[in-house]
């Protein structure tokens, strides 16, 4: 360990000390007076001893010593340390001789002259002992202060009286004088939460006030919540409100992080996960602050733990955070998103890139089990019934309006668990159920996620669920819209239990009710089989939209949709079209329009003409020949060159 270099201005105790080994050495000298020997090492100790100080009369060791303890009694930095560390007089002593050799080095060749040899020595507990003055058979071991808050110890573990020992490189820094002995290093991290807002302050009286009624043993606070959403900042203002100095602690430095706030006189704040032991003090009225993912399965012996769940944030609370950090106006992620004070801080941070920060900020990584949908439509492009889109938009006004009717009005007491959005869309296929989540997704300001139920079914029994707690926690986590197609293999009706298969598919049931109850995030279910759903799943869902095939006036709009005259740069591509004729003779769901539209426009161009009323016939008859179906219209081809 490299030596710590010594101010020009030596503090009192180690001058002190200085002068009790010199007060050794005098008498050592003393005995081999009458053996003079020039050149020996007597004279190198002589310049040593010295070299700093004049000549000195011989002084008794007894009086040496007393004045060497009362220099570190009377040091504020020694003061501090024996207090906070609770060390014992020996062990104070023994840490200055460790301390005055770490600073200065010179001293080991002291430490070899007392013990009659030529060359330095290290200091062992027995030099201690001989230079303090300790009672015979006293001992330092590993149940000590200097052990137990590893300010000190001996090389290779062992305990003999002869070992030489080494001190902590912080301590030395510290009893140095260096106000900068934490600064450099992570155990320990001072926290200043002035002029911070209190965001949950309730919360805070609440634990201020259960945390000061623990008496007679040690208290850890613990605070529970996702990392960013808060938890260290309200436990920084936890401590403040105790009038003490809050210090962020890192896990890994365990006990030593322990000695550094300690040392600071601070309160430490733990992040830490669920499973990690900290070093919570268990003495009578020592108080421990504990951040943490999910609640601590242990609790340290001789420990009261106290344990609160960190709020989310309210539309209130996001407004404030956004303008105490952006003179800009807040997209309206920061009120319709459930974000954490750290996600808006980084959304603030970014200007006018602040949503694709947060959604970069949220999303955890590609699930093998999710697939991202494009999201190319908007509301023109979506061809339903009047109900079905007033149902649409009724869903759309739901998640827009969801904190101002659940915190404004406070109807979340109507649904204090379920504070999520699941919808239906029920009906045949083709019929425009995937385009309206795409729409509702894009209106919303949502990435689209499409479940593949191909990776989330498992035939092993717990897989699924697994599976399935993915995803909603992904969605959760990262505010996307998931959309699950082909719901009814998923969410179907649970079955009488005849066999092992039986119990176990109705688990998944079970488990996917349970799990709806909870969500708090949005969902869109399709399905062309909704009697095959259970009932349970219906009670559930907040919207049921009833998609039914087009009727001719949509199917008008839906066939001059598909069949333009002309493209965006005005060249022609269709002929003379008759799409009422279309729309009343050919009763064609909306994707079964835009399959015959593609097909019809590659049978034109391949044949040099436009778009004609055959080349769209053509292609209708090869589309129902999907279904079984035969179309036996004839309609006159007409048909313009290019």
């Amino acid at each position: 360990m490299g030596s710590v270099d010594v101010p020009a201005a030596q503090p009192p105790w180690l001058a002190a000390l200085r002068a009790l080994a010199g007060a050794h050495v005098t008498v050592l000298r003393e005995r081999w007076a009458r053996y003079p020997q020039p050149g020996s090492v007597h004279d190198v100790i002589d310049e040593i001893v010295a070299a700093d100080y004049p000549p000195a009369r011989p002084v008794a060791l007894d009086e040496a010593a007393r004045t060497a303890r009362a220099a570190l009694v009377a040091d504020p930095r020694w003061r501090h340390l024996i207090a906070a560390l609770a060390l014992t007089g020996h062990e104070t002593e023994w840490l200055a001789l460790l301390a005055a050799c770490e600073l200065t080095p010179r001293l080991h060749q002291v430490l070899g002259y007392l013990e009659d040899a030529a060359t330095p020595a290290p200091p062992t507990p027995a030099i201690g002992s001989l230079l303090w003055n300790w009672p015979p058979g006293y001992q330092l071991g590993p149940a000590g202060a200097l052990a137990r808050w590893e300010l000190a110890g001996p090389e290779q573990d062992s305990w003999h009286s002869t070992t030489p020992w080494t001190l902590d490189a912080d301590i030395a820094g510290y009893l140095a004088g260096d106000p900068d002995w934490l600064a450099a290093r992570a155990d320990a991290t001072v926290l200043d939460t002035t002029g911070l807002d209190c965001l949950q302050p309730a919360l805070l009286a609440e634990m201020r006030e259960a945390a000061a009624g623990v008496h007679g043993t040690g208290c850890e606070v613990e605070l529970v919540g996702v990392p960013g959403s808060g938890r260290r900042t309200l436990l920084a203002q936890l401590a403040a409100s105790f009038g003490r100095t809050p210090a962020l602690v890192d896990p890994a430095a365990g006990v030593r992080g322990l000695r550094a706030v300690r040392l600071l006189d601070a309160l430490p704040i733990w992040d830490c996960a669920a499973g990690t032991v900290i070093g919570a003090d268990a003495g009578p009225g020592a108080l421990t602050l504990v951040a943490r993912s999910e609640p601590a399965r242990h609790t340290p012996a001789g420990v009261v733990r106290l344990s609160w769940t960190m709020p989310a944030t309210t539309a209130g609370q996001r407004q404030r955070l956004w303008a105490a950090r952006s003179d800009r106006r807040p997209p309206r992620l920061i009120e319709d998103w459930e974000l954490t004070p750290a996600d808006i801080e980084a959304a603030a941070a970014a200007g006018g890139s602040a949503a694709r920060v947060v959604r970069t900020r949220l999303r955890a990584g590609a699930l093998e089990t999710m697939s991202p949908l494009a999201l190319p439509y908007g509301w023109d492009d979506l061809i339903v019934s009047e109900q079905v889109e007033a149902a649409l938009r009724r869903l759309r006004n739901q998640v827009l309006l969801r904190q101002e009717v659940l915190d404004g009005w406070e109807f979340r007491r109507l649904c204090p668990s379920t504070a999520g959005v699941t919808a239906l869309f029920a009906g045949p296929s083709g019929t425009g159920k995937t385009m309206a989540a795409q729409v509702l997704a894009r209106e919303l300001e949502l990435d689209l996620y499409r479940v593949d139920l191909a990776t989330v079914v498992s035939k092993y029994i717990g897989e699924t669920e697994k599976q399935l707690a993915a995803v909603f926690s992904e969605a959760e986590r990262s505010n996307v819209l998931i959309f699950f197609d082909e719901a009814d293999a998923l969410f179907g009706q649970r079955s009488q239990v005849r066999d092992a298969h039986d119990r176990y598919a109705n688990i998944e049931i079970d488990y996917l009710l349970q799990r709806l109850d909870t969500f708090s995030g949005m969902a869109i279910l399709a399905t062309n089989r909704k009697s095959d759903l259970d009932a349970a799943f219906l009670r559930r869902l907040r919207t049921v939209v009833d998609f039914t095939a087009p009727a001719r006036s949509e199917r008008l709009r839906l066939w001059r949709l598909a069949l333009p005259e002309h493209t965006s740069t005005g060249e022609r591509i269709t002929g003379s079209l008759d799409h009422e004729w279309l729309a009343t003779h050919l009763e064609l769901t909306g994707a079964e329009i835009k399959a015959v539209a593609l097909s019809a426009a590659f049978d034109a161009r391949e044949q040099g003409v436009l778009i004609s009323a055959d080349t769209v016939l053509t292609a209708s008859r090869r589309e129902l020949s999907k279904r079984g179906a035969v179309l036996r219209l004839e309609h006159p081809p007409v048909a313009v060159a290019l």
